[in-house]
């Protein structure tokens, strides 16, 4: 193997994407097994500061947004020098924070259920879109919604990773408990208790100013089966298919109807068709909220932190001499445009096309068209 001091851009496989430098950063870095210097890159081209290390025998390029900045676009503009200055970047994880969409009751086991501090992992295995966009489709004329745009699904081999992964996970032969150990020396990061997790049904709207739902009717709250402090050590992820646009949803009637217009999501985020116009990748959200007005900052950190140790346990299963056999991501030669900054719940103009008649599973080009007039 070589030493941090040999190795070049050229060496790394894994890029480890990240919103918010104040939540999702600190668990990324503490899922390195070491941290090493960043290499030489073209530094006309690319300023951003990376965090280069290792996961097991996978080398990991970190790389996150500046604070403040949020959205598809903003991650576009981070992934566009990324992909280009590590060439060889064969596996995209977007690991961070989402919104939860509650699902109606599975036969009452509580860890079907959603709950805050929960991972969903955007694959929902169906054949279907895995993150699909909820703000660029349109109403038709007989009250129909019809979706416009896609994600483009993880390579294959991740998602047979996946599977790898939740059979390990059913036979107890992962090793989430292992990854937690060094987030869990930091009190920030411990689960907040259980009684402090609300889902209200979504018509009822939090009472009072301020992120506290002491105020709130408990009689507005789902009844759902509960869980106890006999699952508190269990690590529970859904796979499921995301929601990804650039609003933050605060109301639960908006979060239900984006699932039923998107076929059923089990989480909503913010920064995934960013990273997807520079190649595939795969989501990894961790539930904070439920997308609804009472949301808080209480449980942020946590579910950050399980979002990380599910990254971290599936390159665990990921052999790192496969990832060399992925197909290369695919760069456009320009830098892509997504749209202009929007207001809340904007449409998006058509700025992704799929090139249906060159494409094949192992040779997927993007094609940006349509760019606003005022962006050049």
């Amino acid at each position: 193997m070589a030493t941090d001091a040999e190795l070049s851009a050229e060496d790394y496989n894994v890029a480890w994407i990240c919103a918010l430098p104040d939540v999702e950063l600190d668990p990324a870095r503490l899922m390195l097994d070491d941290e090493h210097t960043t290499p030489s890159i073209d530094r006309n081209f690319d300023d951003t500061t990376y965090i280069c290390g290792r996961v097991e025998e996978h080398r990991v390029v970190v790389a996150c947004l500046p604070e403040g900045e949020t959205g598809n676009v903003s991650v576009s503009r981070l992934t566009y020098p990324l992909f280009r200055s590590f060439p060889n970047i064969k596996i995209a994880l977007l690991v961070g924070i989402g919104g939860g969409v509650p699902r109606p009751s599975r036969g009452g086991n509580p860890l079907d259920e959603i709950y805050l501090g929960d991972v969903v992992i955007g694959f929902p295995g169906d054949g279907e879109d895995a993150v699909v966009y909820y703000d660029r489709g349109k109403v038709t004329v007989d009250g129909g919604y019809e979706r416009k745009g896609r994600v483009q699904d993880p390579d294959w081999h991740i998602k047979q990773a996946l599977g790898i992964l939740q059979s390990n996970h059913r036979l107890k032969k992962t090793k989430f408990n292992n990854h937690l150990m060094k987030p869990n020396e930091f009190p920030e990061f411990a689960m907040p208790e259980r009684d402090q997790d609300y889902l209200f049904k979504p018509e009822y709207h939090h009472k009072k100013e301020g992120k506290s739902c002491e105020s709130c009717d408990t009689e507005q709250l789902v009844q759902r089966p509960k869980r106890t402090d006999a699952h508190r050590n269990t690590f529970v992820f859904h796979k499921g298919r995301i929601a990804t646009g650039n609003s933050v949803i605060k109301k639960g009637e908006r979060r239900d109807e984006i699932s039923k217009n998107c076929g059923g999501v089990l989480c909503i985020e913010m920064e995934a068709a960013g990273v997807n116009v520079n190649g595939s990748c795969l989501v990894i959200g961790g539930i904070s909220d439920y997308a609804d007005s009472h949301k808080n900052d209480m449980w942020k950190l946590h579910a950050a932190k399980n979002a990380a140790v599910f990254a971290r346990e599936l390159l665990h299963t990921i052999q790192a001499s496969k990832v060399k056999t992925i197909r290369e991501h695919v760069r456009s030669e320009k830098m892509p445009v997504l749209a202009q900054e929007p207001g809340p719940e904007t449409k998006l103009p058509s700025t992704i096309a799929l090139d249906h008649n060159n494409t094949s599973e192992s040779d997927t080009r993007w094609m940006f068209s349509r760019a606003p007039p005022n962006i050049r």
